[in-house]
């Protein structure tokens, strides 16, 4: 069962008190850990990695519930799952979390010390202390939840990834919080070997995509971006100009990918999103954008063309011989100076021109044109 709200402002809780020793597993213990590290080791995506940890943590400690919850303080957000699905949270479950959650002495310690270890909530607070607090009144009280203990996972700060356990009888023993400090470290590798088979699955994705768009350089846009084919970065910066102070993209290609993503999201009206172009030495790029789809979060295609367009190719449009001319050298870059010094032509000639060739392919500006000719002609 998933749940989402919002996260609001965490505080440090409490001081814990002194821990007791550790107590030695038992034989049928450990045997009990290893059943269940089998299982959540062989998961291949978060949803089987989830099911199989709840599932696993029931069953070796037994709780009213025990959740999942990934929570990132500084965005406000929080996602949950839980076992059994059929348990019942009120209607303003969500809600009253997003308000008390800075009272929580489990979030609060795990968020200001990075301890990822076994705590119990009265390894904080008394039960009159628990029992007083809003965060009991108005959401743990209606659970019927007296006694709680959770444990971290890795994950990419500031976020908090904890398995929890609940219950309504009785607190949770040293035995109990022992043993979820030993499944805690293999259910943290099962958790980074998931996440890094969706990471491969992307790229995967990423590249199966740019061989059937007939790129053979991909850029993947993680955050950071990330070279999928050896060089690409460098491509980019010998055409473009060197990165950004806020990104490994050189600022042109950045502005372009940002509009390639706003267009998506905006829904516009019809129009063309062509891809950027430039030439130097006689080579072009063509940058493609790959959106996000699936696993995999969108990718930049990089196809560097050797070849030069030929003068008929822009005739293939349906351009005259001269607009063709005139086309070429907007193209390479020549203003309008250059192009009438280069053909002998008075200047209103060649402002003629380039509103013929304007309107027959439905542009407005130079830019406009050097892309839309680089993107359709078939090079």
């Amino acid at each position: 069962m998933l749940h989402r709200c919002a996260i609001a402002g965490f505080g440090p809780g409490p001081a814990p008190g002194d821990r007791v020793r550790a107590v030695r597993l038992d034989a049928r213990d450990l045997s009990q850990v290893l059943d269940v590290v089998r299982v959540v080791s062989e998961a291949k995506d978060r949803d089987t990695f989830l099911r199989s940890t709840l599932e696993g943590v029931v069953a070796l400690v037994p709780c009213l519930v025990a959740t999942a919850n990934e929570v990132d303080p500084v965005a406000g957000r929080l996602t949950y799952w839980m076992e059994p699905a059929s348990f019942a949270v009120p209607d303003r479950a969500g809600e009253l979390l997003t308000e008390l959650a800075g009272e929580h002495p489990l979030i609060g310690h795990a968020t200001v010390t990075g301890d990822g270890s076994a705590w119990r909530i009265s390894d904080f607070w008394s039960p009159d202390m628990f029992h007083a607090s809003r965060l009991y009144r108005d959401l743990y009280g209606p659970m019927g939840i007296e006694y709680q203990m959770s444990a971290t996972l890795p994950a990419a700060s500031p976020v908090v990834f904890g398995v929890v356990v609940s219950r309504a009888d009785q607190d949770f023993s040293d035995r109990d919080r022992d043993v979820l400090n030993v499944l805690r470290p293999h259910l943290a590798q099962a958790w980074r070997n998931v996440r890094n088979q969706e990471r491969l699955r992307g790229l995967a994705d990423a590249v199966n995509d740019a061989m059937t768009g007939r790129g053979w350089n991909v850029i993947v846009l993680w955050d950071p971006p990330e070279e999928l084919t050896p060089g690409a970065l460098v491509t980019l910066y010998r055409f473009f100009g060197r990165p950004s102070r806020t990104s490994p993209l050189p600022p042109r290609v950045e502005r372009w990918v940002a509009s390639q993503q706003a267009h998506l999201v905006e829904h516009e009206e019809l129009r063309l999103t062509p891809p950027l172009t430039a030439l130097l030495d006689g080579q072009r790029i063509v940058l493609r954008y790959l959106p996000a789809q699936g696993a995999h979060p969108g990718a930049i295609i990089v196809d560097e063309e050797r070849r030069p367009v030929r003068r008929r190719d822009y005739e293939s449009l349906g351009l005259s011989p001269r607009e063709a001319e005139i086309t070429e050298l907007v193209v390479l870059g020549a203003t309008n100076a250059a192009i009438v010094d280069q053909l002998h032509v008075a200047p209103g000639t060649v402002k003629k021109h380039l509103d013929n060739i304007y309107g027959k392919l439905g542009v407005r500006s130079r830019g406009q044109l050097t892309a839309f000719v680089l993107h359709l002609v078939d090079s």
